[in-house]
């Protein structure tokens, strides 16, 4: 059996460059001669390529970004757990088993912070409902890291700058009390999980790319 790789999470709030540094790592682990499989919670796993490879995921995601669906935070997340379940036992796991290192923007945590800080729904369900779905290897990321910014008002305008939505965002478009509740969530996951917190204000993404690289690069 090939020797397993490694399991990479880049997390933070809307707006801090998740996929595009994930983007970069992978395309960096690549140079370095690794086979990357590249996530997006809660959209589908991808190839180099970039074909998509859990059509149901990108289905469900459609669903949970139209903010004209109404729906209770726990409806929110089944929905997320769905789509991370078929993106882990369809790809990510039988990649990893493989040899294949799996870059992903967003795991689990997400649904802590954005259905638990945010939207209130108790953080140790999800948890359970999270183990219950996909199980300790998911939950435990080889590296993990959250990107922070603390300016409002630059997160905004980087939101702005990816042009309008055809449907309201469920999440983006909420208020500065929600986004508030965002970031002192992923600053207590972040103490919680022992993460690394990224501060992205002023660093170039080949600035930020280097960082998780070098970061990755040490023992868990």
């Amino acid at each position: 059996m090939a020797e397993r790789s490694q399991y990479i999470v880049i997390e933070g709030s809307d707006g801090t460059g998740k996929s595009t540094v994930a983007n970069l790592v992978a395309d960096q682990l690549r140079n370095e001669g690794r086979q990357v499989i590249r996530v997006d919670e809660p959209d589908s796993a991808y190839n180099e390529a970039g074909e998509v490879l859990v059509p149901i995921a990108s289905e469900l995601r459609r669903i949970i970004k139209d903010g004209s669906l109404g729906r209770t935070a726990l409806t929110n997340v089944l929905l997320f757990t769905a789509s991370r379940r078929e993106n882990w036992l369809q790809v990510s796991q039988p990649a990893l088993e493989q040899g294949i290192d799996v870059v992903s923007a967003r795991n689990y945590w997400s649904t802590l912070v954005y259905q638990g800080h945010g939207e209130g729904f108790d953080l140790d369900t999800i948890t359970n409902l999270t183990h219950m779905s996909v199980g300790d290897e998911y939950m435990k990321p080889d590296h993990g890291f959250i990107l922070d910014l603390n300016d409002e008002e630059e997160r905004k305008k980087r939101i702005a700058n990816r042009g309008a939505l055809e449907t309201p965002d469920t999440f983006e478009s909420k208020g500065d009390d929600f986004q508030a509740k965002l970031r002192a969530g992923y600053l207590a996951v972040a103490l919680e999980y022992g993460l690394p917190i990224i501060d992205v204000k002023n660093k170039s993404r080949q600035a930020l790319t280097e960082e998780v690289i070098e970061l990755s690069s040490k023992k868990s």
